[in-house]
């Protein structure tokens, strides 16, 4: 009995395994530092990725007590197709960005975006996310996030020390912003290997397609594909997707600077009330299953073995009671009582 208890914990055990998968995180560089009042900060947002990704998107926010958003730029940064421009609200104290790795991003560290804050009064604060997501590079837009940093700053009154003057910040350039040039596509669901998938149609052969999944509470899921010679697409809808309703439309992209306006948007209803059960814990609850049957089939026998010894017991003794008489028979009638006892405890286990 202790080990059936101890192979059922080693699956419940297992069956949080998964949960570890994820592998990738979004950090801001520095994490640290003190700054004086005037200065300016250049803050990196970071993506450490042990998996190919291609989708990156989140909410910064910047206490406003004590920092203003001079500029955000792209320049650098491993995504070159912005589902949103980045942009920043100084009055909410937010930064935001959405963005895709056009044939992935192969994994490592790599800078998403960057800002420049100026310190304007003296104090304390976090830069945090308020939300961050990671979507793997698998055809399926699983997301892989794994952590969220977050930095702390400080801002002191500036020293009245002279400083030599320093150069001005040298600028890199911008990369183009992307012109909507191109026709948009025709989407409609179809079936793709009996799965469901949203099939396209374009203008333009060999040419970078970006689907847009949102459900019903608002998040965005992204996968890419390539249109065939005919300029025509069929993707499958990830099968990651949890169970709900989708609004699916498509968008296509050229040389990571053309881009057309978005699709005709569809409807996807995704899975039934058993669709979010992964395959991993169905093997956990058809091993626990298994496990409660072979329990009630054990005890049945045991039960019923159990009967047949507490029968033969009173068989045996009744045949030696009418061998014997007097004291032995008190004393045959208390062993007995005894055994059928310890039967019966048995047959409760």
């Amino acid at each position: 009995m202790a080990k059936v208890y101890k192979i059922i914990f080693s699956l419940l055990l297992l069956s949080l395994a998964p949960l570890s998968a994820k592998a990738a995180a979004l950090s801001l560089s520095p994490t640290s530092g003190a700054f004086e009042i005037g200065d300016k900060i250049t803050v990196k947002i970071i993506v450490s990725s042990s998996v190919s990704i291609n989708a990156i998107s989140g909410t910064v926010s910047f206490p406003t007590s004590i920092f203003t958003i001079e500029s955000v730029s792209k320049s650098g940064s491993i995504l070159n197709f912005w589902v949103s421009e980045p942009n920043f609200s100084q009055g909410a104290g937010t930064l935001q960005f959405e963005g895709v790795a056009l044939g992935g991003f192969q994994g490592g560290t790599g800078a998403v975006i960057t800002a420049v804050l100026r310190a304007t009064k003296v104090g304390s604060g976090t830069i945090s996310f308020k939300s961050g997501q990671v979507l793997a590079n698998d055809g399926q837009g699983t997301d892989v996030t794994s952590d969220l940093g977050e930095a702390t700053f400080s801002v002191e009154a500036k020293k009245e020390t002279s400083k030599l003057p320093m150069p001005e910040e040298i600028k890199k350039p911008e990369m183009p912003e992307q012109q909507l040039t191109l026709l948009s596509p025709e989407i409609s669901l179809t079936k793709k290997f009996g799965e469901q998938a949203i099939a396209g149609i374009s203008s333009y052969p060999q040419t970078q397609v970006l689907l847009t999944f949102i459900s019903e509470n608002g998040i965005k899921i992204v996968i890419t594909g390539i249109t065939d010679n005919n300029g025509e697409f069929v993707l499958l809808v990830p099968q990651t997707l949890k169970r709900g309703s989708y609004k699916v439309s498509a968008i296509i992209t050229q040389d990571n600077i053309a881009r057309s306006y978005a699709s005709n948007e569809i409807t996807v209803k995704i899975g039934n009330i058993f669709s979010d059960i992964s395959w991993w814990m169905w093997l956990i609850i058809i091993l626990l299953i298994a496990a409660l049957i072979y329990l009630i089939i054990r005890r049945f026998f045991v039960r019923r073995e159990a009967k047949e010894a507490e029968n033969a017991v009173h068989q045996s003794f009744k045949l030696l009671r009418e061998e014997t008489d007097g004291e032995i028979k008190k004393d045959m009638k208390e062993a007995e009582d005894l055994i059928a006892k310890e039967i019966k405890d048995i047959e409760e286990i």
